[in-house]
């Protein structure tokens, strides 16, 4: 080989080897929500959060069901982390996203249609709730340096009528510090 035909191999090398570094660099990164998500810990020094436990619910192709049934639902399970040096009051609330689904071009599942359940890790009762309009489902206070664990459970009101068909829900559980 000469000269000229080694420079091409060691040059081709190079940029198959850069072309690799940066793909798996790509693929590898975290999402952009994850990359919001660390950022908005950096901003709050992680004092206050919500952390998930388990994967979210899906209600694809959801039919009424029963409270009793409902209850039989894999939960969502998610905890409230206080690591401030003060006792913090909040909410637990179920965000609807209209906006998504408009934009998917289908139209809203009211609340009133959805039945829900939260259930603190201490709490011996399951009861069953019709969403609120308002998406609030829970006050209440975590004491300073500890944390408290939910189950959420959600189905289709047994009650549903034909306005529930074809109507989609996308909706995400947040706390909300109640400041005083």
């Amino acid at each position: 080989m000469n000269q000229k035909e080694v420079k091409k191999s060691i040059l081709s090398i190079m940029f198959v080897s850069i072309f690799l570094i940066l793909m798996t660099t790509f693929v590898y990164l975290p999402k952009q929500e994850n990359l919001l998500s660390s950022f908005a810990f950096l901003q709050n020094q992680r004092s206050f959060y919500m952390e998930d436990v388990t994967s979210g619910i899906l209600l694809k192709d959801a039919s009424p069901m029963s409270d009793e049934k409902g209850f039989q639902n894999e939960p969502y399970r998610f905890k409230v982390i206080n690591h401030s040096n003060e006792d913090i009051t909040y909410q637990i609330v179920f965000q609807n996203n209209e906006q998504k689904a408009l934009e998917q071009g289908k139209e809203v599942l009211p609340n009133h249609y959805l039945r829900y359940s939260l259930q603190n890790a201490n709490d011996e009762m399951q009861k069953a709730e019709t969403l609120a309009d308002d998406g609030i489902l829970y006050t209440a206070v975590v004491k300073a340096h500890s944390e408290e664990t939910y189950d959420f459970r959600m189905w289709l009101d047994y009650d549903a009528d034909n306005g529930a068909m074809n109507k989609i829900f996308i909706g995400k559980i947040e706390i909300v510090k109640i400041e005083k």
